[in-house]
């Protein structure tokens, strides 16, 4: 018995490993290969970085000639920066004010605006502007002079990113200067000597002009008062006192008064044609008109001599230039990062060499020696390292007004005791 079951245990054994040799002997799935060929292999594409494409709409008060340098500007920003899109578009200076100030009463004003400083702290009061802090990239903040950025400031932003400057200056005819006044004659005229000059044009067998200045800009009446009251002219905007009496600056505006016959109105283009004639004594003009003549070997005006003594004084009128942010764009970022590539070292490099106009970063000024000659940079203590004496959002009206006294005095329609009662009565109303 004990046999026949062990037999038969025997026999169920052999036949279970028949059945399942077969299993035994079969490729595990787990560790066959299956080859891919070389030509079917996939490699993995990352997608693509897709930036949003900012429109800009940008709008500057230039000339054409440099309307078109800043065209080239913008065309390498525009390279360098695919993800922006500009449309620039130049505005007449003269009519800048009133369009820029008219679009932005509509809320339809473009991205970026170039406005004269004087305008920036009007604008942003009027709630025209977005601040432009975030503007100044790296140490462009740290850069600027007083002079430029006290009139961008308004309740503890700044509100626009200074371009540039470009202050009067006077331009002498020297051979004519000791004709008049003899060979030791020294700059700066007192106002004696300013009265010797006109009443030597009026006795002239020769017709000549003492004087050309633009009758009705009040930034170059202001610079010749500088020049001839030896005496900062801002605070002659302020509310408070009466400045136009007494010293400093009376004296030199009856000089004007009494001698407007011999003064030539003239724009700034016309009066190098003047002094090339010889018939001029002095020229109120521009910086950057006065060093683009002079630097001209083929003027053949060998006996001009610019004169910017009255820089040295604590605060001149710097005639800067900022780009703002309206406030009715959406898209502050892009316009941030414009502004930060038009105002940068190298592109105010190109306007100084271009244009003349002098750039806005101290840097400059401490390691250049030309530039040093004409402005102190961080060491100086007057211009343009002091802010303005006024310096509220009404400073356009002032000089609006300014404007008109001054023309109306050229022309004879006004006196300076008229002039002089006019521009205090509305100052009593303001308190």
């Amino acid at each position: 018995m004990a046999r026949r079951k062990s037999a038969l245990v025997f026999l169920l054994l052999c036949m279970m490993a028949v059945i399942l040799s077969p299993w035994a002997k079969a490729p595990s799935p787990a560790s066959s290969v299956v080859p891919i060929p070389e030509e079917e292999t996939h490699a993995t594409v990352e997608p693509a970085d897709i930036r949003e494409i900012s429109y800009l709409k940008i709008e500057v008060a230039m000339d054409p000639a440099e309307f078109n340098e800043i065209k080239n500007e913008n065309a390498r920003f525009v390279q360098a920066n695919p993800d922006i899109t500009v449309e620039l578009t130049r505005v007449d200076p003269g009519q800048a004010y009133s369009e820029y100030k008219q679009s932005s009463e509509m809320k339809d004003s473009m991205d970026i605006m170039l406005l004269n400083n004087e305008w920036v702290k009007e604008f942003a009061s009027s709630g025209y502007l977005l601040p432009a802090d975030a503007a100044f990239v790296g140490k462009a903040l740290a850069e600027q002079f007083d002079a430029l950025t006290a009139p961008l400031k308004w309740n503890g932003y700044l509100w626009g990113v200074p371009l540039d400057m470009d202050p009067y200056v006077l331009v002498w005819n020297m051979k004519l200067l000791r004709e008049w006044l003899g060979e030791d004659v020294v700059l700066p005229l007192t106002v004696e000597q300013w009265s010797v000059a006109a009443e030597k044009s009026e006795q002239s067998a020769v017709p000549a002009s003492w004087l050309a200045i633009d009758g009705s800009e009040p930034f170059a009446l202001l610079a010749w008062l500088e020049n001839a009251g030896g005496h900062r002219s801002d605070e002659l905007l302020e509310k408070a006192g009466k400045p136009w009496e007494g010293a400093p600056f009376e004296l030199p505006l009856s000089l004007l008064e009494r001698h407007r016959a011999s003064i030539r109105s003239v724009e700034t283009d016309e009066a190098f044609g003047l002094m090339k004639e010889g018939t001029t004594l002095v020229a109120v003009v521009p910086y950057s008109t006065a060093a683009d003549e002079l630097a001209d070997s083929r003027s053949g005006i060998d006996s001009l001599e610019l004169d910017h003594q009255s820089w040295r004084l604590p605060w001149i009128w710097p005639r800067g230039r900022s780009f703002v942010i309206s406030a009715d764009s959406d898209n502050e970022e892009a316009a941030y990062r414009w502004i930060a590539g038009m105002t940068g070292e190298q592109a105010q490099l190109d306007r100084l060499e271009q244009r003349n106009r002098l750039p806005v970063f101290r840097s400059f000024y401490d390691s250049d020696r030309k530039l040093n000659n004409l402005l102190p940079g961080r060491t100086g203590q007057g211009f343009p390292n002091q802010a303005p004496l006024i310096l509220g959002p009404d400073v356009t009206v002032r000089l609006q007004r300014l404007s008109g006294l001054w023309e109306r005095l050229f022309n004879g329609e006004a006196t300076l005791q008229q002039w002089i009662t006019e521009w205090n009565a509305p100052l009593a109303a303001d308190g």
